[in-house]
């Protein structure tokens, strides 16, 4: 019964792996480039919506977080064949106090990210829709890096829930693809 409802409720396999350098297992090498926290989501899923103004909709496979002193660090890959960096937009949303009550609809901060034209991203504030910063963006072949300073978040403390969101032009403001698929990573 459980194992008919989670195959209902999951429907792709995501697997989250936090690991904190100071309490790692001995066993799990934690480089110091990894800084605080370092986090990996995987979607094996093909579950990109479609949409008849989008050849192939952007199919997000991995979002990866590296938590450091200063900043935060996004890694965003798509499934080959399936990353347009000319019409493919990301929004990732942060939960930086992990307090669903506060922020807007639980979000304290986004990042919007825009991987071609020299765009960059904007760190956005949700209250008030307040731009704290523009940002670099690195596109590769098969998605983009993007990394926050956390002066730009309200000098978080690195912890914090967040998801991706990912959008393609023309076909803005519709959701085609999120990681993960329910509800938030949290980083602790």
């Amino acid at each position: 019964m459980i194992r008919q409802i989670a195959s209902r409720l999951i429907p792709a396999f995501v697997t989250v792996c936090v690991l904190w350098t100071s309490s790692a297992p001995a066993q799990t090498p934690v480089s110091s480039a990894h800084g605080l926290v370092h986090a990996e989501i995987r979607d094996t899923s093909v579950d990109a919506l479609p949409d008849v103004r989008v050849p192939v909709s952007p199919d997000l496979v991995l979002a990866a977080v590296d938590v450091g002193t200063a900043d935060v660090a996004f890694r965003f890959r798509f499934r080959p064949g399936s990353f347009d960096r000319s019409t493919t937009r990301l929004t990732v949303d942060l939960d930086i106090d992990q307090n669903a009550a506060t922020g807007v609809a639980g979000v304290e901060y986004q990042v919007h990210v825009f991987p071609a034209g020299g765009r960059g991203a904007d760190v956005v504030r949700t209250a008030g829709s307040i731009v704290t910063g523009k940002i670099a963006v690195t596109s590769l072949e098969d998605g983009c890096d993007v990394s926050v300073p956390r002066r730009l978040l309200g000098e978080d403390d690195g912890r914090f829930d967040f998801r991706v969101s990912v959008y393609a032009e023309p076909a803005l403001p519709i959701v085609l693809d999120v990681l993960p698929d329910i509800g938030l990573v949290r980083l602790q």
